[in-house]
């Protein structure tokens, strides 16, 4: 129903000062770059007059006075979205959609002393984690485990939490970071800031948290952040091999080591013969972060994994990876354990590894959804699996990338009961897809896919959800012509407009007039149109974008680069963001190297810098 503004007694029937009149809209959230609309119709003789618009900004409230911000209007930073409930304060939330840690801030406007409630939905069948953070130290922690109330998102399952006496200072950054577990996705409802007895309201000193990690000379390295930017690099005592996850196994908030490899089965059965049923065998390890800098071995488990190994493609299997290709870790039954998938292309079936609750794996064999793969089968170039929740229900679905031969990415969504259902598929060059990112690319509040399409047709595409994960209607493509070569991708806010923007450093064609550089890319929906278009190019950055995050506590989305015509082994380097999308280039105190740097990543391993 419309707000009846306008429609009170009194007054006159004509524009005089009698009939003037004035409605005030208290706790608006305004950013930069916020669009406010009026929208109204005319009614008989009263056609809509409109006098003025006058914004003030709020006023310190008295010790004892509250105001709210609704959860739903926060700077999503990453892995939430927006969900309607109509048991919410605002009748929305922000809620986990997947793919890693939700993340999102909001910037204080006003210095004083308050108790902070957050206001969250604590379902009885799940138990998610929060975190709250101001200007990057951690300032609460909890987990969402209530065993009483309701198992859905109602008022019988509203819940809050107090932080108490928070000094908070004009442009501090408060963050609020989780994950959803199941049947109970991290539903923030709201933060309530009331007023108290304390002390100047001064800035909280910034200790930012994220980290960086790597490999290099065959080892494990993490670069830690001391708040602003600049790391110090720890050798973790592990080895590089096998697939390498970082991932938070224990649910302490910090990121720990997930190690899988095939223990070596090489030299293979003669492929000319018949060989039906061959054990492989699957080594899982689980490194513990001590919160120091040391990891230690906390569980190491095998799974056996029986295929034939005979004729096509055993003939061809030389590494490793062409028998188990590990994908994504995360929690895919939500039973609140991580789980990890993978991909066989010996034996062209999907493989899922339940976690058991004690970092054992038992194995289970997925089949290929053959019939919507193009020749039947999986790719000889690779078949990487990631994670998302494409239809909104709290459970993890599957996007299975097909790298090339056979091209396509798969969308199967999880059923809840151990089993996938295919919904649909997209597809780019002859040559394969590469570099799916789920994003909210339209703004409608599911995940669509950006992907690249490799070689022949080359390109960027986006595949839109309709909200149950199914295709709404392919996107447009970057360039209209042919490229190959596109590289890193980041997918974020940069600019703090509600928006998300993409960000690459490496494309540069001749033959498409595209020079070399860093660019910032927009998504623009018009008449339910998404297009892509470049809203920004600056020529002095070249290089690999490989991980984002507000590495310097100031509440906008920073970039790590790995330059272009350095010496080889150069450290990365950190690109800082003005608030607006604009970087620099700054070292981030890591010594350059003999060796070559891996892809620096990004995660928070621990305050272990904090004085």
């Amino acid at each position: 129903m419309r707000p009846l503004i306008g429609t009170r007694p009194g007054g006159d029937a004509i524009v005089t000062k009698a009939s003037a009149a004035v409605t005030s809209i208290a706790g608006l959230v305004l950013a930069p770059g916020d669009v406010i609309e009026l929208r109204g119709m005319a009614d008989g003789g009263e056609p809509l007059r409109t006098d003025a618009i006058e914004i003030l900004a709020s006023a310190t409230p008295a010790v004892g006075e509250s105001f709210v911000i609704e959860a739903e209007d926060l700077q999503i930073l990453s892995g939430f979205g927006i969900g309607n409930n109509g048991a919410a304060s605002g009748d929305q939330t922000l809620q986990h959609t997947g793919g890693g840690t939700a993340r999102a801030s909001y910037t204080v406007q006003q210095a004083g002393s308050f108790d902070l409630a957050i206001g969250y939905f604590d379902e009885t069948d799940g138990a998610s984690w929060m975190q709250v953070l101001v200007n990057g130290a951690v300032v609460a922690e909890w987990d969402w485990d209530a065993s009483t109330g309701a198992a859905i998102a109602s008022t019988a399952s509203r819940a809050s939490e107090v932080i108490a006496g928070l000094d908070l200072a004009v442009g501090d950054v408060i963050e609020l970071r989780g994950e959803g577990d199941g049947g109970e996705p991290l539903r923030v409802d709201y933060l309530e800031f009331t007023a108290v007895e304390g002390g100047s309201g001064g800035p909280t000193p910034p200790q930012g948290r994220l980290d960086l990690w790597y490999m290099r000379g065959g080892e494990v390295y993490v670069a830690l952040n001391d708040g602003s930017g600049a790391f110090t690099e720890v050798d973790t005592g592990l080895a590089a091999g096998g697939s390498l996850r970082a991932v938070d196994m224990d649910g302490d908030g910090d990121l720990d080591f997930l190690r899988v490899e095939v223990v070596d089965p090489f030299p293979l059965p003669d492929p000319d013969t018949y060989t039906d049923d061959f054990e492989f065998v699957f080594e899982t390890t689980v490194y513990e972060n001590d919160g120091s800098g040391g990891f230690s071995v906390v569980a190491t488990d095998t799974s056996s994994y029986w295929t034939g190994v005979y004729g096509w493609p055993a003939e061809d299997v030389d590494r490793a990876w062409q028998i188990l290709e590990v994908g994504e870790a995360g929690d895919i039954d939500g039973d609140g354990d991580v789980d990890f998938v993978g991909a066989s292309w010996l034996g062209n079936e999907l493989l899922l590894f339940d976690n058991n609750g004690d970092d054992s794996f038992s194995l289970s064999v997925l089949p290929v959804p053959s019939e919507y793969l193009f020749g039947g089968e999986l790719s000889p170039g690779g078949n990487y699996i990631r994670l998302a929740d494409m239809n909104d229900d709290g459970l993890l679905d599957l996007l299975l990338s097909v790298a090339w031969e056979t091209s396509s990415t798969q969308v199967m969504i999880n059923d809840g009961a151990g089993g996938f259902d295919w919904v649909g598929r997209y597809g780019g060059s002859d040559d394969g897809n590469s570099t799916e990112i789920p994003a909210d690319l339209d703004g409608d509040g599911d995940l669509d896919v950006l992907y690249v399409a490799i070689s022949d047709g080359g390109g960027i595409n986006t595949y839109i959800n309709d909200g149950t994960g199914a295709s709404d209607g392919y996107g447009p493509w970057f360039p209209r012509g042919e490229l190959n070569g596109i590289g890193g991708l980041e997918i974020a806010d940069f600019d703090g407009d509600g928006a998300l923007e993409m960000v690459n450093a490496s494309i540069q064609n001749s033959s498409e007039d595209l020079d070399p550089g860093l660019r910032v890319f927009e998504f623009p929906v018009e008449d339910g149109l998404i297009d892509i278009v470049v809203d920004k190019l600056d020529p002095s950055i070249v290089g690999q974008i490989t991980a984002q995050g507000d590495f310097d506590g100031d509440g906008d989305i920073d970039l790590i680069l790995s330059a272009s015509g350095t010496p080889i082994g150069a450290a990365p380097y950190l690109l800082l963001n003005d608030g607006n999308a604009n970087f620099t280039a700054v070292p981030t105190g890591l010594a350059d190297s003999d060796e070559t740097y891996g892809w620096a990543r990004a995660g928070e391993f621990g305050d272990l810098l904090v004085a």
